[in-house]
């Protein structure tokens, strides 16, 4: 299963989100600022040291932009590499 972390407005969430779709890739798409989720965004980003969204978790990996991953569709690939193995 893939969890898409991602910000109301943010275009890099929302591309992302979008090759996800187009790739038929199942997902659960998370708004960081829903107060449902905010204990379980902040858990995240304590143990990633993640700075910016979209976050992304696949098979208990978690996926950084700027770390794991430079450009939205390098993103995707390591999305689809992950969901291969």
């Amino acid at each position: 299963m893939v969890r898409l972390y991602k910000m109301n407005g943010c275009p890099f969430c929302d591309k992302l989100k979008g090759l996800l779709e187009e790739n038929d890739i199942e997902f659960k798409e998370i708004d960081i600022n829903d107060e449902r989720y905010k204990f379980e965004f902040n858990s995240i980003v304590e143990k990633s040291g993640a700075d910016s969204v979209p976050i992304v978790i696949v098979n208990k990996k978690i996926l950084i932009p700027e770390k794991s991953f430079m450009t939205i569709e390098e993103g995707l690939n390591i999305i689809k590499k992950l969901l291969n193995e």
